[in-house]
């Protein structure tokens, strides 16, 4: 009897994302050994976080690396380490954020207003003062003050439809001394980018999810680029209690990340699409033919990731969430991804399948659920 079978909860296939609510990733044996390894013996957490962003920043090109307990968690410390300027004095009051010379952060009007991604929301648990402003440069270099913190900026396809290109938007941020963070949590592969957005780009820091396409953790996020914004960090959080004292990583965590984060610099991405674009076309092959419904595969993800994904619309009337209602009900509960009102990526009769976290048992499950519920609404032809 496994854990799932004691506690008498169903597994999930899931077949649409990498989502925190599904619990991340699936880690490889390696990365499981890993953390089981880092589990049996005790170590000073300090000297381990260091040791693999010293490790993980070489690999990247980047100055520095920080590790905190995902994503959200680099958010916020990030924010938190901008206002604070590395001061311990002022780190201390915090989220009490009134003492901060500056204080502010500015991100773009279009970015805040994403429907499907409200990321941004996280800033503000620094104690920051959120300052939107319109999607142009002239507006973004007026609305930098002697309050001004931070520029972030939050990137994807969703995001970056009507904002300047950040290699327009850091000189300017730069000129006036203001560093510029990215949250690129979803954006993995390419590997490219965890040295594009501050190598390339110039950007100080940048954000990756530790428990996506890095396969690693899902409690697991990084930091990367500059020592200005990223070595304050190691005082605002765990082990220390500061304001990121609740974003604690466990050394089973951190040997997680570190393993999985070497597979994933050391992997063949063109071997990896490959198979993921091979097993999304034989699903679509399998797929009974009916009048109600059209199906495409495209070779980059929601976010403009390199991923492939297959899309399946709805021509007959029923919608996205039909399909995963019937799909995630017992027994053989799969996970399609659907589209929220007023999502850019797409509409309320359309579903996606991601074949990161799909296993080759799960596929024939897949296609006979999804072959039942499209036999329920056309005919054979």
């Amino acid at each position: 009897m496994n854990i799932y079978e004691e506690l008498k909860l169903d597994t999930i296939i899931n077949a649409s994302d990498t989502y925190t609510r599904l619990g991340g990733s699936r880690m490889s044996h390696r990365t499981l050994d890993a953390m089981q390894e880092a589990g049996e013996s005790f170590v000073d957490i300090t000297e381990m976080s260091n040791a693999i962003c010293r490790i993980i920043a070489r690999r990247t090109g980047n100055e520095t690396a920080f590790i905190s307990s995902g994503a959200g968690a680099c958010v916020v410390l990030a924010a938190s380490s901008c206002i604070t300027e590395g001061k311990k004095e002022l780190a201390d009051m915090l989220p009490d954020a009134g003492s901060c010379k500056r204080n502010e952060i500015i991100i773009f009007s279009s970015q805040k207003e994403c429907v499907i991604l409200p990321y941004w929301r996280l800033i503000s648990l620094s104690g920051a003062t959120l300052i939107p402003v319109a999607d142009d440069l002239e507006t973004l270099k007026a609305a930098i003050t002697p309050r001004t913190a931070a520029i972030f900026f939050f990137a994807g396809t969703v995001y970056e439809w009507t904002t300047p290109a950040l290699s327009q938007m850091i000189p300017i941020a730069h000129e006036k001394q203001i560093p510029v963070i990215v949250d690129a949590a979803a954006q993995l592969p390419s590997k490219k980018l965890m040295s594009y957005y501050t190598v390339s780009l110039g950007a100080d820091a940048v954000i990756f999810s530790g428990g996506k396409f890095i396969n690693g953790p899902q409690t697991t996020g990084i930091i990367l680029g500059n020592h200005k914004v990223i070595d304050p960090c190691s005082y605002l959080a765990s082990p220390n209690v500061h304001i990121g004292r609740p974003y604690k990583v466990g050394k089973e965590e951190y040997a997680g990340l570190y393993r999985a984060c070497m597979d994933f610099l050391d992997s063949d991405e063109t071997a990896c699409f490959q198979r993921l674009r091979t097993i999304l076309e034989e699903i679509r092959s399998s797929l009974i033919p009916t009048s109600g419904y059209q199906s495409h595969i495209e070779d980059c993800g929601r976010l403009g990731q390199q991923i492939p994904m297959l899309y399946l619309d709805f021509t007959d009337g029923r919608t996205g969430q039909e399909c995963y209602d019937f799909m995630y009900a017992s027994p053989d509960r799969v996970d399609v991804g659907t589209f929220v009102d007023g999502d850019p990526t797409g509409d309320c009769h359309r579903i996606f399948i991601n074949a990161i976290n799909l296993r080759e048992p799960d596929i024939p499950v897949l296609i006979r659920k999804l072959n039942s519920w499209l036999q329920r609404g056309g005919q054979i032809s």
